[in-house]
């Protein structure tokens, strides 16, 4: 069980890792929103607010920066129940922007939102205190 915790560690991991360096570069393709105006309108909009030179926003950078950061704590193993906390607010808006504007490309964010919550509950007694 404790190689099972550990992939699901690295996997998670990596795949912030992949998608945080991806919201800098732009190395994986796009996800399909043909019918779904109002999820290529809110994409494009975060994505490129920032990236022109005239452009003054920050979502996707502070996004993307969080993502690998808490990548490389969950891959080198350091601060874990802290990655995972910081986590919690991106994975819930990953879920709710796919499940307002995207159904059909849930499944990552649901994937991600799935093994965070099970390694929180795995650390649950690092958490145990901020509820007494």
């Amino acid at each position: 069980m404790k190689i099972f915790h550990i992939i699901l560690r690295i996997g998670l991991g990596l795949m912030l890792l992949i998608f945080g360096l991806n919201k800098f570069i732009w190395f994986l393709q796009d996800f399909d929103f043909t019918g779904f105006p109002q999820a290529q309108y809110l994409f494009d909009a975060f994505r490129y607010s920032w990236s022109e030179n005239n452009g003054n926003g920050y979502i996707m950078a502070l996004v993307g920066l969080t993502e690998v950061v808490v990548g490389l704590l969950l891959i080198l193993k350091k601060w874990v129940p802290f990655a995972l906390v910081m986590l919690v607010p991106i994975s819930i808006n990953i879920v709710l922007f796919h499940a307002f504007l995207n159904i059909p490309n849930i499944g990552p964010a649901i994937v991600v939102a799935l093994i965070n919550g099970y390694l929180m509950y795995r650390n649950w007694d690092t958490y145990r205190t901020l509820f007494t």
